[in-house]
C-alpha cells in the first residue's frame, strides 16, 4: 500500500493522536481497511487477517472512540476519507500577479507572508475536529506540515513536506515533548543538549541572540548552546570568523501600505476557493493543496523554511 500522511486536528480527547497514528498497528489497520472497501468486514474476521500480540479488540474499540473506525450492525469500516494527491490548484490570473510581486520581497519578509499571514488564513479558522489520510504522489506537489514549539520570549518554526523531517530545533523539541523516538538525524544535537528544558534552552539562546547582535562573538568561547545554533545551521560563522544568524529572526513585522492591499487582495481571492465546502476534511485538504501550489510559485525551488520569532 501507498505511504500514506495523516493530517488532523481533534479536541477534548484524553490521548494525542500522534500516539495513535505512530502505532505500526494503526498502518496495518488502515491498509486492511483500505484494500476491502467494498466488503462487509466482521470482527471474527480482522482477529483471523491480522495477526497481534496486542488486544486488537480494545485497539480497534480506542480507533471507534476516536471517531477512525465505524462499528454498524456489528461490521467494521474506516471512517475518514484517504485522498489523492495528484491535482494542482489553478488560481485566477490576479493571484498569481501577487505572487509575482512577492518574489520581489527580502527573505524576511516572504517567511512572514508564507509561515506566519497565508498560514494563518487558512488554517487558523479551522478550529473543528478533521481527519484525513493524503496518499503520496510522484504527480502532486507534497503537502507542508507546520510546528512551532517555545514560549513568550521566544518561539521556533518549522514548515516542511510531510517526506521528510527537518533538522532543526522545532521538530527536535516537538519530538521531545511528545516522547517519540528522535530519528538519527537528530542525534548529534541530543548528544550535545540531550533532554534539556525548552525555557532554559530558549534563555540561553536570548544570550547567544544578544552576543551576536554585540558583535563580541570572535573573542568569546563558543558555549553548547552557541555549538546547537551552530549545528543546525541556524548560526553560521563568515570569512573573518564573525557569528551571523543564517535564520531569520521574526519580530514586529511592518508591512508596506502597498503589500497590506496585496494582501487584502490575496485574501478575498483566495477565501472564494473554498468558500462553499462544508465538508471540513475536504475542505483543509484543499486549502493544503492551495498551500503547497503557492509555496511553489512564491518560494520556488524551495521546500523547506524555519525561522524564528522573537
Amino acid at each position: 500500500m501507498e505511504n500514506i500522511t495523516y493530517y488532523y486536528a481533534q479536541t477534548n480527547q484524553s490521548e494525542p493522536l500522534d500516539k495513535i497514528v505512530s502505532d505500526p498497528l494503526f498502518k496495518e489497520v488502515v491498509a486492511y481497511f483500505t484494500e476491502r472497501q467494498d466488503q462487509e468486514i466482521i470482527l471474527r474476521q480482522i482477529k483471523a487477517d491480522i495477526p497481534t500480540n496486542s488486544n486488537l479488540e480494545l485497539y480497534l474499540d480506542k480507533l471507534i472512540k476516536y471517531n477512525l473506525i465505524e462499528r454498524k450492525n456489528r461490521r467494521y469500516s474506516l471512517s475518514f476519507p484517504i485522498y489523492a494527491n495528484e491535482s494542482r490548484q489553478i488560481f485566477p490570473e490576479s493571484l498569481i500577479e501577487l505572487l509575482e510581486g512577492m518574489k520581489q520581497e527580502s527573505k524576511r519578509t516572504n517567511y512572514f507572508l508564507f509561515g506566519e499571514w497565508l498560514w494563518s488564513l487558512l488554517f487558523d479558522e479551522e478550529q473543528g475536529d478533521y481527519f484525513f489520510g493524503v496518499k503520496d504522489s510522484s504527480n502532486g506537489l507534497p503537502l507542508f506540515q507546520r510546528r512551532e514549539v517555545g514560549n513568550d520570549a521566544l518561539r521556533f518554526v518549522s514548515i516542511f513536506t510531510a517526506r521528510q523531517v527537518p533538522f532543526d530545533l522545532a521538530n527536535y523539541f516537538n519530538l521531545l515533548s511528545k516522547r517519540q523516538a528522535l530519528p538519527q538525524i537528530f542525534e548529534p544535537l541530543q548528544n550535545l543538549v540531550g533532554d534539556v528544558d525548552l525555557n532554559y534552552f530558549i534563555q540561553q539562546i536570548q544570550k547567544v541572540i544578544r552576543t551576536v547582535n554585540r558583535n563580541k562573538t570572535r573573542e568569546r568561547k563558543v558555549n553548547i548552546f552557541q555549538e546547537a545554533l551552530l549545528l543546525t545551521g541556524d548560526l553560521m560563522r563568515d570569512e573573518e570568523n564573525q557569528l551571523y544568524f543564517a535564520v531569520p529572526l521574526l519580530d514586529d513585522q511592518v508591512l508596506s501600505g502597498e503589500m497590506k492591499v496585496c494582501l487584502d487582495q490575496m485574501k478575498a481571492d483566495l477565501s472564494s476557493l473554498w468558500a462553499n465546502i462544508t465538508d471540513e476534511n475536504q475542505r483543509v485538504f484543499l486549502k493544503h493543496q492551495i498551500y503547497s501550489t503557492l509555496f511553489e510559485n512564491g518560494l520556488s525551488k524551495q521546500h523547506y523554511i524555519h525561522y524564528f520569532k522573537v
